[in-house]
């Protein structure tokens, strides 16, 4: 039976188009609707299998407002939008669709992406995997799990940020109204979220207290709108006297207010941005999306118990200094396959790695540097009937530019200078097993396009070859690159994006699972006892605790690096103290001046900034950029193209 599709877009011409394309491969198009009403009316009466979605659409409504009925639908839907920001993708990825396709598109890119969504359908029913996406997860247990109130509230933000860019966020109960609970954030330059209080807030702004009583009497006067760019912004300021002062002090331009209902009360939420035009229909659909979010953090942080300062000072002196003697020493770890914890993030995890293990499925892992994405994949590969087999691990970061065509899908006896024999790639040497490509945010757009023939066809062409070569191989990757924005920014392609994304798996941060911090340090004491001549056998509860109050943005690697190193410099058959490099640990990302300690690929972009600045934007040549950091202009090039630089910016 033909598959039906709703084409729900408001661009008559775009849809016509789509339609001929559709009914021309065999599908059948049961409708098209222009707005989210009509769209709901025609999936009552036509009943489609799929829906192609606009995200900007007729009326108040948009794409992303419908996608999340959809979802209750169970009807698989695709997004089809010109606009690829990487807020519009983050807001789409929120909303759990099949695919996402960019305008304008040839006929071939829709066929792909259906092709593709098919796929990805087929195996989240197989697989019947929670329809809550991970950052809903993720939200729930910052706000569930044990911290400081301050603590929740910034890592919630930087959650929330990329869907909704605010640079000021202030949450309050409007009915009955009270500022004793008021939230107020704002986003320090670092990228991170401060926690203002109310005196603060005055001290920072100039108000003093009976300004502030007098101008927050009441709600915002939204009269039904939730959307502040430009002209509204500044109608809003004249109607609201802390508004105008609040935007005053930290240069506010726009405002996006969301109001959550709890039974007799009602809160206002408010993100404010520096910008004058961000807040779109977008955003508003993302809202609506987290309202159950949005509940908990009231839940969670406006009634949270006010914590007491001077006990929290008394207690953590009392962990910091218990009887040297006692001591806590390893005890035998129930792991799964090396992977160590027992945290609610890691189990949703390993839980993913029982379910699509034995399959064939291609997994992408996702997570920071230093989180065991290697691991993972290697697990998955032991756990899956491919075990006997070939497991070929590929760094897409370490390949030279020039050879990587070669390295992945081999070579031919003279294809190119220096190819003196017949070369099997990466892909041949996986056959009939697995291959992990990590750090597949790295590979270059040329490289992209021949990984997502084999993803599809399951064939190779050699460098320099005449034929194809069919390849029985299971593909797992991995990133920490956000790929969204790798998307967004055109280095990425978002069929192979789609197409890589079948099964997710996240690993989360050690900050967020500071409760596997003990196991894990207990593995490592093990692990290390048995490989050097370190007497250590044990640590204190103090040293532990004080593992647990730092954010290892290094992850688990920097824990165990920092333990190996504590045991070799350790007298005697206990760790007592632990000498972290940072004595601040909260700001373990932060230099001595307080600001954030660039990363390597930051530290790189400037420095080819400033050569390209020095040679007046020439690469090539003598006295160009290239020449002076001694690397081939095509390698330069690339990383141009990679880092985002552009010629406006080489001034």
């Amino acid at each position: 039976m033909k598959q039906k599709i709703l084409i729900v877009e408001d661009e008559f011409i775009v849809a016509n188009d789509l339609r001929i394309m559709l009914e021309k491969a065999g599908y059948k198009v049961c409708g098209i609707a222009p707005s989210v009403v009509k769209a709901l009316e025609l999936i009552a009466s036509k009943e489609p299998s799929w829906i192609l979605l606009d995200i900007f659409l007729q009326g108040d409504k948009t794409g992303i407002d419908l996608a999340a009925q959809l979802t209750g639908m169970g009807i698989p839907f695709i997004y089809i939008s010109a606009n690829t920001n990487q807020g519009i993708l983050e807001a789409a990825k929120a909303t759990l669709p099949y695919g996402f396709l960019v305008k304008p598109f040839r006929e071939k890119d829709l066929m792909v992406m259906l092709d593709i969504a098919r796929y990805r359908h087929e195996q989240n029913i197989k697989y019947n995997q929670n329809a809550d996406s991970s950052i809903h997860i993720q939200i729930e247990h910052i706000l569930e799990n044990e911290g400081t109130k301050s603590a929740k509230l910034q890592e919630f933000s930087k959650l929330l940020h990329p869907l909704i860019p605010f640079d000021f966020l202030w949450i309050s109960r409007t009915v009955p109204h009270t500022t004793t609970k008021d939230i107020t954030l704002l986003k320090e330059s670092n990228e991170s979220f401060r926690l203002i209080s109310n005196d603060e807030l005055l001290k920072e702004t100039g108000a003093s207290a009976r300004d502030f009583k007098t101008w927050n009497i009441a709600r915002i006067p939204t009269n039904g709108k939730s959307i502040f760019n430009g002209y509204d912004f500044r109608r809003l300021r004249m109607e609201s006297r802390w508004i105008q002062h609040l935007s005053d002090g930290y240069k506010l331009e726009s405002a996006l207010v969301a109001e959550i209902a709890k039974g007799e009360e009602t809160f206002q939420i408010v993100f404010f941005s520096r910008l004058s035009d961000v807040f779109s229909k977008v955003h508003t659909g993302i809202i609506n999306q987290f309202c159950k979010a949005f509940e908990l953090l009231i839940d969670k942080a406006l009634y949270a118990p006010k914590q007491d300062t001077t006990n929290k000072t008394a207690e953590t002196t009392a962990l910091a200094s218990p009887p040297v003697q006692k001591k806590i020493s390893p005890v035998p770890v129930n792991d799964f396959h090396g992977i160590i914890g027992n945290s609610p993030l890691l189990h949703n995890a390993l839980k993913k790695i029982e379910t699509v293990a034995p399959d064939d499925t291609s997994v992408l892992i996702l997570g920071e540097s230093g989180t065991g994405k290697e691991r993972i994949a290697h697990t998955i590969h032991k756990l899956s009937p491919r075990k006997n087999k070939s497991f070929i691990t590929v760094n897409c970061a370490a390949l030279p530019l020039t050879l990587i065509e070669s390295e992945l899908f081999g070579h031919e006896k003279g294809a190119f200078t220096g190819a003196n024999e017949k070369r099997m790639g990466k892909f041949e040497q996986a056959d009939g097993g697995s291959i992990f490509l990590d750090e597949i945010g790295e590979l270059p757009l040329e490289a992209q396009v021949k990984l997502l023939r084999v993803l599809q066809e399951k064939e190779i062409e050699r460098l320099g070859g005449n034929g194809t070569k069919k390849v029985d191989v299971r593909i797992i990757t991995a990133t920490n690159r956000n790929l969204e924005k790798e998307v967004a920014e055109g280095r990425f392609r978002l069929d192979l994006y789609y197409r890589l994304n079948v099964f997710p798996i996240e690993l989360p941060a050690l900050r967020h699972r500071k409760e596997d911090i003990p196991l894990l340090t207990l593995h490592f004491l093990e692990k290390y006892g048995k490989k050097s001549s370190a007497k250590v056998t044990s640590i204190s509860p103090a040293a532990l605790a004080t593992l647990q109050t730092f954010n290892w943005p290094g992850n688990i690697r920097e824990l165990e690096h920092l333990i190996e190193r504590t045991m070799l410099l350790t007298d005697g058959d206990v760790i007592t103290e632990i000498a972290y490099p940072d004595t601040n640990p909260a700001a373990a990302l932060a230099d001595d001046s307080g600001s954030k300690v660039k990363t390597m690929e930051e530290m790189e972009r400037d420095h080819i900034l400033h050569v390209l600045k020095l040679c007046k934007g020439k690469i090539f040549g003598a006295g160009g950029a290239a020449e002076m950091l001694n690397i081939p202009s095509t390698t330069l090039n690339s990383k141009i193209k990679k880092l985002g630089i552009k010629f406006e910016f080489v001034k």
